[in-house]
């Protein structure tokens, strides 16, 4: 792999070895789950992005697709039309099959035309895909890897209940699954146990703490630069172990570090990282201070220049929204993300301003609802003129979900449609129940979601 000697590569290179030792040599199986930590899940995400480009080293072609789960009935149907729209966009692959002179006749389009028909069963109709796809590769003994990373999951019991079902229709010859669990909650644990001679799990020892903590300390020990990383380093550890006076001592240092650099955006980085972690114990005269100071140098950098500053702003905004909630002063708190989301919007970040709202009429719920209808009504209307996948990855659907509440009670059944007819064609028929399924167990989790 590129890069041997960094350390996060190291860690990416053992998940590989991982699979090229115990799943590449046996074809028998089918089902391979990776059991893996909530923080390990963006480790994971370059693991696969790495396979699916020419610097990929195990012996299977992935097709790696993020589609969210939002039942056992429509999945398969939706995995497939995400894969041909993925395939259709795909220009690296179409541009290396013409550069080496090779043919790949894989007719997407004829599947396209069956999914449209409600006599498909779209669980055959993928298997066919999988069958098809794999045996037009340049190498047909390549075996195929379907991989899912699902950016969410609406049902954890309804995903367990689509994967028996693949299972029990048997993958095509050359064909894999791939899908990842918590390591802790073991959510496929039955499935698992139901096929263990065609299905393996595999987990893999990954010290990210230390590697991140070696990133920090390599490189010139004079540039600023890797100064400023162990110091960050430094003041993580002081989080963990609750050691305030630490922190102090290294946010202080990492804010003079990179005041010599003479750069507004390391400037106004360090304060941000400082008050961010301080976050954590609630010193918030402190971090209002650090939050105020980070914002006027980032707009002062913004202003001569430096458009490292622009995201710097939005930050600094939202760093201070979040301080106010703490303090529970959700007024000024809301105000706050609404002057981050104007920033997102003036400065050419979005998708960003979306979250802003959506954070600023949640923080005023209860207390004002002249302002949170407001607020509520310029979110979705914002979010309709962002990309489908942009929003299909956001919090669009809870906005939308509370825009409808908000229409209903209003009595505008127009408006109603409108946003229903809009989130069907965004998510699919069920939305507004994966909503309030997703909502219940959000409140359920003590830990980040891994989907």
């Amino acid at each position: 792999m590129t890069n041997e000697h960094n350390p996060i590569a190291q860690l990416v290179n053992k998940i590989q070895q991982k699979w090229i030792e115990e799943i590449s040599p046996h074809p028998h199986i089918k089902l391979v789950r990776w059991l893996i930590k909530p923080d390990q899940a963006e480790l994971y995400e370059g693991f696969l992005k790495l396979e699916s480009s020419i610097h990929g080293s195990i012996n299977e072609v992935p097709i790696v697709l993020l589609s969210h789960f939002e039942d056992a009935a429509r999945h398969s149907k939706k995995l497939a039309q995400d894969w041909i729209n993925a395939f259709e966009k795909d220009e690296e692959f179409q541009k290396s099959l013409k550069k080496n002179n090779l043919k790949f006749d894989w007719n997407y389009k004829a599947y396209q035309k069956e999914l449209t028909s409600s006599d498909t069963d779209a669980n055959i109709l993928l298997m066919e895909m999988l069958a098809t796809f794999q045996k037009n590769l340049p190498n047909p003994e390549l075996p195929l890897v379907l991989t899912l990373f699902p950016y969410s999951i609406s049902d954890t019991e309804g995903y367990e209940l689509w994967i028996k079902a693949i299972m029990e229709i048997k993958l095509p010859d050359k064909v894999r699954l791939m899908v990842f669990d918590y390591a802790e909650e073991r959510h496929f644990e039955n499935t698992m146990k139901k096929y263990p001679k065609t299905s393996k799990s595999l987990a893999v020892s990954l010290d990210l703490e230390g590697a991140i903590a070696q990133l920090a300390s390599a490189g010139n020990q004079n540039d600023p630069i890797v100064q400023f990383r162990r110091c960050m380093a430094e003041m993580s550890k002081c989080t963990v172990s609750k050691d305030i006076e630490g922190l102090h001592k290294w946010g202080g240092r990492g804010v003079d570090i990179m005041r010599k650099t003479r750069q507004k955006s390391n400037y106004s980085t360090a304060h941000i990282i400082y008050a961010s972690m301080l976050l954590n114990f609630k010193k918030h005269e402190k971090i209002e201070q650090l939050s105020r100071k980070a914002l006027n140098i980032a707009k002062n950098g913004h202003q001569l220049g430096d458009d490292n500053c622009k995201a710097l702003i939005v930050q600094s905004y939202g760093l201070l929204a979040s301080n106010k909630q703490l303090e529970k002063k959700q007024t000024e708190a809301s105000k706050l993300f609404c002057l981050q989301a104007e920033q997102s919007i003036k400065l050419g970040f979005e998708d960003q301003a979306l979250t802003a709202w959506w954070l600023a009429y949640s923080a005023i719920r209860k207390k004002d609802k002249s302002a949170y209808n407001d607020i509520v009504q310029k979110a979705y209307k914002h979010g309709l003129t962002l990309d489908e996948e942009v929003l299909k990855a956001s919090c669009m659907r809870y906005i939308a979900a509370d825009y409808h509440r908000l229409s209903e009670q209003n009595g505008e059944e127009n408006k109603c449609k409108s946003i229903d007819d809009f989130m069907i064609g965004l998510i699919g028929e069920g939305w507004k129940v994966e909503v309030e399924q997703n909502q219940k167990q959000m409140k359920k989790l003590s830990i980040p979601k891994l989907f």
